[in-house]
């Protein structure tokens, strides 16, 4: 039986979180990867364009499903909980990852999709397009929210998640009209 063209990108990015097990991300090759998936390497490349962009998949399907710039989430406050959740279950693969250097890195990945995903997020919920200001003030909330969320990776998880998901709303309200303003409150 043939699997479907999204199956098989499901395979291969378990097999990546599986070989993680055993193998640091920055020396998992290609074959070790497709081999685990029990896949060809020409399948692997068939999939993505190299091991960044299976990276990238991971953390579209697996970290951050929720962030879709497809679909926006009605509250913010309980799709990033989530997603904070699933970075910490992946922890390894979150850390290792944000620690890899190069032209296509997720650090780099991650702070251009906040930003198209914020823009386009508030500008959906704004009803029209942005002000320069709110435009400007969602990109910086949207790069101090993926440095916050770094650190706290990197650091270990040090701060519980819901605490991290208080401040970061906390900043994102922050000199923002009400109808942006509102869709970083908490339920308490």
């Amino acid at each position: 039986m043939n699997q479907s063209r999204e199956e098989t990108k499901t395979d291969i990015a378990t097999a990546l979180l599986w070989e993680l097990e055993k193998t640091p991300l920055k020396k998992m090759t290609i074959q070790q990867i497709a081999k685990r998936a029990g896949v060809s390497k020409q399948t692997f490349y068939n999939h993505f364009q190299d091991k960044e962009s299976l990276i990238q998949y991971v953390y579209d399907t697996v970290i951050i499903p929720d962030f879709d710039e497809k679909r926006f989430p009605e509250r913010f406050a309980p799709s990033y909980l989530r997603t904070l959740e699933a970075m910490k279950k992946h922890g390894e693969f979150m850390r290792q990852a944000l620690l890899l250097e190069g032209q296509n890195d997720l650090k780099s990945y991650i702070t251009a999709h906040c930003e198209r995903f914020d823009v386009a997020y508030h500008t959906r919920m704004y009803g029209k397009e942005l002000p320069e200001s709110l435009r400007l003030a969602t990109i910086y909330h949207a790069n101090a929210s993926s440095a916050m969320t770094f650190s706290w990776i990197l650091g270990g998880f040090s701060t519980p998640a819901a605490e991290l998901v208080h401040l970061v709303c906390q900043m994102r309200a922050t000199g923002m009209e009400q109808t942006l303003a509102d869709l970083y409150k908490l339920d308490d």
